[in-house]
């Protein structure tokens, strides 16, 4: 391949993105509002610039005849910016309510209510008495997130109406424009889909089983394949998201879905991107189900044919790093001896000695992630559970 990607972002989700684009043969462009993006290193090339700034990253890199493809990896915040860049440069682009719906969680409610989904109460608006008036009718206890953050950033709970006004003021203050959602809380078992869609059709979905931090945060720790979903309720997904992506006019791309499995088996979507996932999902998917969903994310960037036929089926987990203290790593301790570990495919490490952490209140707070492979789930679950015992991030300052 030849070429320059424009990614935009450069946080630790993208990483994947850039490594395979350079496997691949293309240059690559990285675009953030931070000098010190973790994936800036990877890249060949740096804009510094908003990915929410469109114009401005059009401005940098006017006059560009190499450009192929643009994408946004490991955010849904950059896709109007895709969509925007790809048609300017007449690439291929995103639909306009895939990009809706991937950013506004009230947009994806009201998809999957008109469709007719298993769905759930909820209101969206601005954090004033208004909303916390409508939030009251709700079933308690709800969750209040921002109405287009991502990485369970600014999430509250809430188990009586009291408390609504002030979660949502807190979750305003993580949106873009101050909107706010508040649902109510579902029960059950969480799950992710990685899928790709190709001709307006789900080409491949592979589910992993998700593992969450408790409340109030409900942030993501790590990913198990197989998801020991029944076979009807696989069919039942694909179902749902063809009827999805055809409401959506989405053509061509990744698709990453968090959905829930409730009590009495109902299948609920929880929230969509337009891209592909993070924590390592793609690596996950590609060892446990040999697609490649990074590679095929590209190709639906650059307009060439992916490959996503399914060619094993094979045990995997992916998992966070992360602290529940703040300090600072003193060391990192292990990191050789969980490389030896026969099953790892994967161990990224965002964190290093002299580096501040926070506590993993939201995603952008991993300290990294691994990925295991092997023939069946007990072996999996072995081999992450040495990495975990063998892998340690010393902290000082930390209780």
């Amino acid at each position: 391949m030849t070429g320059t990607l424009v990614i935009l972002g450069g946080a630790d989700g993208s990483a994947s993105t850039y490594r395979r684009a350079r496997e691949l043969g293309y240059r690559t462009i990285c675009v953030d509002r931070r000098g010190d993006t973790v994936a800036r290193p990877l890249a060949d090339e740096f804009v510094l610039a908003s990915i929410r700034d469109p114009k401005l990253i059009a401005a940098e890199l006017d006059g560009r005849a190499d450009i192929v493809g643009v994408l946004s990896p490991a955010s849904d915040t950059g896709l109007p910016a895709q969509r925007e860049l790809a048609q300017q440069w007449g690439l291929p682009d995103l639909s306009a309510a895939a990009v809706r719906a991937s950013q506004d969680k009230s947009c994806f409610r009201a998809v999957c209510d008109q469709l007719g989904f298993a769905s759930y109460g909820y209101v969206a608006g601005v954090a004033d008495g208004e909303l916390a008036l409508q939030a009251a009718a709700l079933r308690f206890p709800v969750l209040v997130k921002p109405l287009d953050a991502q990485s369970s950033r600014g999430i509250q709970v809430c188990d009586d109406a009291s408390e609504i006004a002030a979660a949502a003021r807190e979750a305003a203050r993580f949106a873009s424009d101050g909107g706010v959602i508040v649902e109510e809380y579902l029960a059950g078992t969480h799950y992710s889909a990685e899928a790709f869609v190709d001709h307006g059709q789900i080409a491949f979905v592979g589910v992993s089983a998700r593992t969450m931090t408790p409340a109030p945060h409900f942030v993501t720790t790590a990913h198990r394949v197989p998801a020991d979903l029944a076979a009807e309720q696989e069919r039942e997904l694909t179902e749902v998201l063809n009827a999805l992506v055809a409401e959506l006019d989405y053509e061509r791309g990744p698709l990453t879905i968090d959905l829930l499995i409730d009590p009495a088996g109902r299948m609920r979507l929880i929230e969509m991107g337009a891209r592909v996932g993070g924590n390592g999902l793609g690596e996950l998917v590609r060892h446990a189900y040999g697609v490649d969903t990074v590679a095929a994310s590209i190709a639906a960037a650059t307009g060439d044919p992916a490959d996503v036929t399914q060619t094993c089926s094979r045990a995997a987990i992916s998992e966070v790093l992360y602290t529940d203290h703040p300090g600072v790593v003193t060391e990192v301790i292990g990191a050789d001896a969980a490389s030896a570990v026969p099953e790892l495919v994967e161990l990224v490490l965002f964190a290093s000695a002299g580096q501040e952490v926070l506590p993993y209140h939201n995603a952008a707070n991993k300290l990294g992630h691994f990925v295991v492979v092997a023939d069946d789930p007990d072996q999996a679950a072995a081999a992450a559970a040495s990495i975990r015992a063998t892998l340690r991030f010393d902290l000082s300052g930390a209780a």
